[in-house]
């Protein structure tokens, strides 16, 4: 259970009462301070009298772990959607002192626990033990992330030059996409769009430029369905190099993500393609 303080602040000023007329005669004025600063949880006794005081139910004032724990996760799956790993990081802290019993998001927390060691730390072999965690979790129904423990698995695997090993997961990715794709299509497009966005990359960095090619396109076919950019310029950006590893003409393709990563101001691949395409003296640096 959590008190939300500012709460009680709000209704304890909307009354029109000090902190010390709050407390008289149920507890000091400092533990008012505490609650409505600190989030200080008092006994029942005392939040109970607060709340008659206040002329409150504690329903608007308390917030148990599941709808607590169901907020923080709804908040890191939108970080991790922008690519913000240090407020994923942030938030699962804020998980580090509450009770998990549900399957779903003790999976959940261990894969943004090996997300955060993998993107944040480069500490892939704690990456791997907190991916194969959440792999472990005994749980029946397949969904979007037990695709991408698989894929951010076998890239963990990748950055530790293991080859084998990373080939191993990227099997096993491919084997549930293939089993899910009509669900893939039906999730959020977040999570569909990441799955093709990561899997294009990761058949690159395995030397499968067809699998690269075909993971990009259906993951630009989703953004361009739903009129999002998210990702849009990575996933042009495999596509254009798995084009030209098969000795395709890729130039539409690289300059596709060089002016997406432009738009929504994307370093990492616009500096990299700035130069490939001034290099292959492409007709966009002509005006």
């Amino acid at each position: 259970m959590k008190i939300l303080g500012e709460k009680i602040r709000h209704y304890r000023k909307l009354r029109g009462i000090s902190q010390s007329e709050l407390a008289d005669g149920i507890c000091t004025q400092a533990t008012v301070s505490l609650i409505e600063k600190k989030d200080k949880i008092p006994s029942m006794e005392i939040l109970v009298r607060i709340c008659e005081r206040l002329g409150i139910t504690m329903n608007l004032v308390i917030v148990n772990d599941d709808s607590q724990i169901y907020s923080i996760i709804s908040d890191i799956k939108k970080s991790f959607y922008f690519d913000d790993y240090q407020a994923i990081d942030d938030k699962l802290s804020k998980l580090s002192n509450i009770n998990i019993n549900n399957k779903q998001e003790i999976k959940l927390i261990h894969f943004f626990n090996g997300l955060v060691e993998y993107e944040l730390s480069g500490n892939y072999d704690k990456a791997i033990f907190d991916f194969n965690r959440a792999m472990n979790v005994n749980i029946a129904n397949v969904d979007m992330y037990d695709i991408l423990i698989d894929i951010y698995t076998a890239k963990a695997y990748v950055n530790k030059k293991s080859t084998d090993e990373a080939k191993v997961y990227f099997e096993q990715a491919k084997e549930l996409i293939k089993a899910s794709v009509e669900k893939i299509s039906d999730e959020n497009y977040h999570d569909s769009i990441s799955i093709y966005a990561n899997m294009s990359e990761l058949s690159l960095n395995l030397g499968d430029s067809e699998k690269a090619a075909e993971y990009a396109s259906e993951g630009i076919y989703i953004a361009r369905k739903e009129q999002s950019l998210f990702k849009l310029d990575a996933m042009y950006c495999s596509l254009a190099e798995a084009g030209t590893r098969e000795g395709k003409k890729a130039d539409e393709d690289y300059i596709k993500a060089y002016v997406i990563s432009s738009i929504i101001d994307n370093k990492n691949i616009f500096d990299k393609l700035k130069a490939k395409i001034k290099d292959m003296n492409l007709n966009i640096f002509n005006n």
